[in-house]
């Protein structure tokens, strides 16, 4: 199928060109059907224009769910850290854990789920 949709696509853009040279050339375009080629070949632009966009949306959620896994191994060793400490050490730890806590509850509103 997605050898079919490149060949289609290629057509497309070969009609194209050879629509916009004869409209470059100061020729009128009557055919409907040139239109039509034109108005596909811009539809085909915009959407990988817009696969391309998705990919990059999709890169960044990639890398907000790697931080999330950062972020809850420095609460795993946190924890560890604060087990052995007393006094002012441990409430200070223990604010840092809790903001820890916010930051991935603020990440998980990004997070997504492998597809």
């Amino acid at each position: 199928m997605e050898e079919t949709t490149k060949k289609i696509e290629g057509v497309v853009r070969a009609l194209a060109t050879e629509i916009l040279n004869k409209f470059e050339k100061k020729k009128k375009i009557n055919n409907i059907q040139d239109l039509v080629v034109l108005a596909t070949y811009l539809n085909m632009r915009k959407l990988d224009e817009l696969r391309e966009e998705v990919d990059n949306i999709m890169r960044a959620f990639q890398r907000l769910d790697a931080l999330v896994e950062v972020v809850k191994e420095l609460k795993v060793a946190l924890n560890r850290l604060e087990e052995g400490q007393t006094g002012e050490a441990t409430r200070l730890l223990k604010e840092v854990n809790t903001k820890l806590d916010q930051i991935l509850e603020k990440l998980g509103a990004f997070s997504i789920e492998e597809v």
